[in-house]
């Protein structure tokens, strides 16, 4: 039964009719033999087409048995839609360009074009034009036609996976020309699996003929030995990135556990503060004596100082060649260090306050002095690896000797770091310096991380919320690819560029991750789930 529309909408009636007169068959004339009547949403208004469906006026013709619909439907709107194309163009564009939600949608063309939808007509009509856009970006024949410059192509491979238990969408990427080839949401990372994703991309590399010059990637075990076994003559590099984390772990953690020391040993900040406060709420500046007011304006560095100090302790950033803990001890030692120079004047009103609060410093640095001389050691250590990676340090062959003599070092001695320092460098090496000669093979894999990002921030913009999501997983084969295709668009699509993709499938590997979330989800609610 077809919808019904509101009683008091008002429709523009627009007759189309069959241009070709003339029948295929047998050359006489068409006849109108009814009228179909689709009624659709547009930014000029509600439309009325009249569809004047024609055959052959011979009884005696094949045409006579077949009608002919009006070509001029189609640059309007599609059969069975209830919009045209000029709405779903423009919603795609400012979900997928602008990351609008879907009510801010709703919003927009409710008060600019008095159109009336519901979040639920919107959200479908998105999951079509995602599709469309998703095949119309992968289609073999454009990649073929977008690479027709490139002697060879880079490929690069990662995965994400927001949220625990559920599929991870891994992603192929080319970066000649920064383009997305595919996306796979596997439920597992097993070899079989990534086999499957590997051998897709083999196949659409030998179908434009465009040899693989490299792969970049982590060092996945199911990588690493399905992309020798895929293309065994192709460099297979290892992300510096990815390598310096796996070192410098066991750094971190200790970094870390110091740091959530030195943190519990700083207090008292906000009772300072509220002293501070106390004394300077009174008399206004214009108005105290001029010994008030030199107290005022020296009671104020105490609250900066305090500030400075939160702002430190509150820093979480860092990396294996700046540890956070390391970072936070040498501010809080720069602190310390300007206290102690406005300690050293006696006359100073706040030398009480300051005097507490560089007690609280000392205490929390304290903790942390016996591991930060270790952690400096530490992280020297990893500088001078991770410098070898660097092409401006020599010679593939001098920094590779240098990597393997740093490598002998540390399994002489008997420290668990140094010692897992060791083992990981022997696992990377190999990976590390294949293809050095070469320097269009990229050293690490944050292009395809920052990438990343990009879809990730757009289902937060649209959601609002602090992680990607449970859409990005289960749509990931065609909600990947969908942005991707708006990065270098200033305007939206037309109807010629996505109408030969008004067919596309949803991918089998989408279809069942939505089926098994459905189950998940229902399996876990407390009034439709199942009674244990």
């Amino acid at each position: 039964m077809p919808a019904k529309w509101p009683a008091d909408i008002v429709f523009r009636e627009v007759i189309l009719t069959v241009g070709d007169r003339t029948c295929q068959f047998c050359g006489g004339r068409l006849k109108i033999r009814k009228s179909r009547i689709h009624r659709i949403h547009s930014l000029e208004g509600p439309l009325r087409l009249v569809c004047k469906l024609s055959c052959c006026s011979d009884r005696e013709c094949p045409g006579n048995r077949t009608l002919l619909s009006p070509r001029t439907e189609i640059p309007i709107t599609m059969p069975r839609w209830r919009i045209g194309w000029d709405v779903l163009l423009r919603m795609g564009f400012r979900r997928n360009k602008r990351h609008w939600s879907v009510p801010r949608i709703q919003a927009e063309l409710r008060d600019s074009c008095q159109l009336r939808l519901s979040e639920d007509a919107i959200a479908e009509y998105l999951r079509k034009y995602q599709t469309m856009v998703a095949a119309r970006h992968q289609d073999v024949a454009r990649l073929r036609e977008i690479c027709h410059d490139c002697q060879d192509v880079i490929l690069t491979i990662d995965g994400i996976q927001p949220e625990k238990g559920h599929e991870t969408p891994y992603v192929v990427r080319e970066l000649r020309k920064q383009r997305i080839w595919f996306a796979e949401s596997l439920l597992s990372g097993t070899y079989a699996e990534i086999r499957k994703v590997i051998r897709r991309a083999k196949i659409l590399a030998l179908h434009p003929d465009m040899p693989v010059r490299a792969w970049v990637s982590d060092k996945q075990e199911a990588f690493v030995v399905n992309i020798a076994a895929e293309f065994p003559d192709v460099p297979h590099r290892h992300c510096d990135n990815h390598f310096l984390r796996d070192p410098a772990q066991p750094v971190l953690e200790r970094d870390i556990h110091a740091k959530v020391r030195m943190r519990r040993k700083i207090r008292g900040l906000r009772t300072i503060e509220k002293e501070i406060l106390a004394e300077t709420d009174g008399p206004s500046q214009a108005t105290a004596p001029p010994s008030q007011n030199r107290q005022m304006y020296a009671a104020r560095i105490v609250p900066d100082y305090c500030a400075a100090v939160r702002g430190i302790l509150n820093d979480n950033h860092g990396g294996p060649l700046t540890p956070p803990g390391w970072r936070m001890a040498t501010a809080l030692t720069a602190v310390s260090q300007s206290i102690g120079r406005n300690l050293s004047h006696p006359s100073t009103p706040i030398s009480g306050k300051l005097g507490r609060l560089s007690g609280f410093v000392r205490r929390g640095l304290s903790v942390c002095n016996r591991e930060k001389g270790r952690t400096e050691e530490y992280v020297d250590d990893l500088r001078r690896i991770f410098g070898t990676l660097s092409p401006d340090n020599g010679t593939p062959a001098t920094r590779q000797t240098e990597f393997r003599h740093l490598t002998v070092q540390p399994g002489r001695t008997k420290d668990p770091v140094r010692i897992h320092m060791s083992d990981i460098m022997r696992s990377f090496e190999e990976g590390l310096f294949v293809g050095s000669d070469d320097p269009d093979i990229p050293r690490d894999n944050p292009d395809l991380e920052r990438w990343f990002r990009k879809p990730k921030g757009h289902e937060r913009r649209i959601h609002e919320h602090q992680h990607a999501g449970i859409r990005i997983v289960c749509q990931g084969p065609t909600l990947l690819p969908a942005p991707d295709a708006h990065l270098s668009r200033t305007v939206p699509f037309t109807y010629q560029e996505l109408l030969p993709y008004v067919g596309a499938k949803v991918p089998e590997s989408q279809n069942r991750s939505l089926e098994r979330h459905r189950i998940m989800k229902k399996a876990s609610s407390k009034k439709n789930g199942p009674i244990c």
